[in-house]
This record gives structure tokens, C-alpha cells and sequence, in this order.
């Protein structure tokens, strides 16, 4: 039970001291209240208000709650078969004479605290970021598959390779028929993939020296598709790669 005064306890303290300084029958009509239950919580009054908090009405036993022999059975076989489902140890139960049913043993057990303790999941504290120094340090490289509707050719298909310089964050772009890098490193020296049709630069680095290092990383073909782009500026190295 909740030992904060709630907003009725502080109502039915109002209505007490009311009731205790103008009589019962002024504390009805002031209060839409009938008398039987001014009277109900006065007798249990002592003139604080925790005395006014709703008490529980859940009983103390009823006739078909479980015996004691029944809660000792329980206790011997899931002593013996610590490792039994719910299921199976009511059928064991069952063949011992036993006579409710599952979702009754369920309440049971789970009350007596025979169900272990759910394992806590462990807080997931996310890797510090490893700043790079330089372009061309480390580059990351995905492959995702072209939808068919962006194909003209029905029967092509290819796969977009996209590789990201984490420090400059400049991005190539391109698509191959095969969801493999043997194509690209075949095509770049550096064993990198092709990537990214945007591109960005950074503030601490000019941008003819980022653009530089792409080339190196991705051969002539970046300084094409930057040409086409425009070479956008951006904030470099802020990203933790994913995966």
C-alpha cells in the first residue's frame, strides 16, 4: 500500500474536520456526501490523515484456495524435477492426485516465487569513436541491391557499392551486375570499392587536399563524378560507423 496522501485522502481529511467542527448533517449537504459515509470513515478517523487511506478489501482465505497437503506436493515434485515445463509437472501433479487446474498451479507457484528470476538485460554502452587523422585512413564500403523498377532493362540487375572516407566523409557511389568486390577491386588499385555521388569536405582540411586523397583511394573515376556533383562541404569525422 501507498504511503503518499493521495488528492481523496486529503478530500476526506477536509470533509472530517468539517464534519468534527459544524456537525454530520452540515458536512452532507456541503459535501454531496451521505451520512453512512461520514460515519463509515470517522470511526476509522484518529485525526491524521494516513488513518483515511483506502484499506485492502482483498480477503484474508476463501473455501477452494489450495490446501496445505496440496502446497506440500507442489513443493516435493517441483523439488524432484526442478527442470519440469508448467505443463509437465501438472501432469505429474495430476497422476498424484492433483485436481486443478494449469493456470491455478501457474498463480500458485508464481506466489510461493518458484519461477527463476528473469536475468537483467545488460545496458548497451555504445564504443567511443576513433577519431581518424587523415583522408584515406579508413574508408567504409556497403553493397545494397538496385530495386528492378529502377532498372530500364528487365533482365539487369545490379548492386550499388557505396564507400565513405570516415575522416572527410567524401562518398562514391556506383553499380555493378555482380554482389561482389571482385569487380572493384579489379577496377581500383587500392582494393577499395567505388562509391559516392556526393561529397563532402571539411573545415580542418581544405578541399582540394580531401579530394586529392579520394583519387588516390578511388582512382580517376572519383574526380569525374565530383565534377558532377559539385564537391559539397560538410562537417567530417563526426559519425560512428555502424556495424
Amino acid at each position: 500500500m501507498s504511503k503518499s496522501i493521495t488528492q481523496d485522502m486529503a478530500y476526506r481529511q477536509s470533509l472530517m474536520k468539517y464534519a468534527e467542527k459544524y456537525g454530520v448533517n452540515r458536512a452532507s449537504r456541503k459535501y454531496n456526501k451521505s451520512r453512512p459515509y461520514i460515519y463509515f470513515w470517522r470511526a476509522r478517523w484518529d485525526g491524521s490523515v494516513e488513518s483515511l487511506v483506502c484499506q485492502s478489501q482483498r480477503p484474508h482465505s476463501h473455501p477452494n484456495q489450495h490446501s496445505e497437503a496440496e502446497l506440500k506436493l507442489i513443493r516435493d515434485v517441483r523439488r524432484r524435477n526442478p527442470s519440469l515445463g508448467l505443463i509437465e509437472l501438472w501432469c505429474r501433479l495430476k497422476q498424484r492426485g492433483y485436481t486443478r487446474r494449469p493456470e491455478s498451479l501457474f498463480r500458485v507457484m508464481r506466489k510461493l516465487g518458484m519461477f527463476p528470476q528473469e536475468k537483467k538485460k545488460k545496458i548497451y554502452t555504445p564504443k567511443p569513436y576513433q577519431q581518424m587523422t587523415r583522408p584515406g585512413e579508413k574508408v567504409q564500403v556497403d553493397v545494397k541491391v538496385v530495386p528492378r523498377k529502377c532498372i530500364a532493362d528487365p533482365e539487369l540487375r545490379l548492386f550499388q557499392y557505396t564507400a565513405i572516407d570516415e575522416f572527410s566523409r567524401l562518398r562514391f557511389l556506383a553499380a555493378y551486375p555482380e554482389q561482389s568486390t571482385y569487380s572493384c577491386r579489379t577496377q581500383q588499385p587500392s582494393g577499395w570499392a567505388s562509391c559516392a555521388l556526393s561529397t563532402r569536405s571539411t573545415a580542418a582540411v581544405s578541399q582540394g587536399a580531401a579530394v586529392a586523397a579520394m583519387e588516390g583511394v578511388f582512382g580517376a573515376g572519383y574526380a569525374v563524378l565530383n565534377n558532377l556533383t559539385g564537391g559539397r562541404l560538410g562537417q567530417p569525422g563526426t559519425r560512428r560507423p555502424s556495424g
